[in-house]
């Protein structure tokens, strides 16, 4: 996990916040986020289908 988004540090603060099981679905997901509004949609979006 150390990897995800090490070479944009702004992703990798916002990732590094979220709830240990978004981050694992986001990265099972094979999601493709380039920037930080894709992340913090799909984030919502995974939060969301948490509850």
């Amino acid at each position: 996990m150390n990897e995800i988004y090490s070479n944009q540090p702004e992703l990798y603060e916002y990732f590094k916040t979220l709830p240990f099981r978004v981050r694992d679905k986001i990265i099972t997901s094979n999601a493709e986020i380039s920037t930080l509004g894709e992340l913090m949609m799909v984030a919502a979006h995974f939060e969301k289908m948490e509850g």
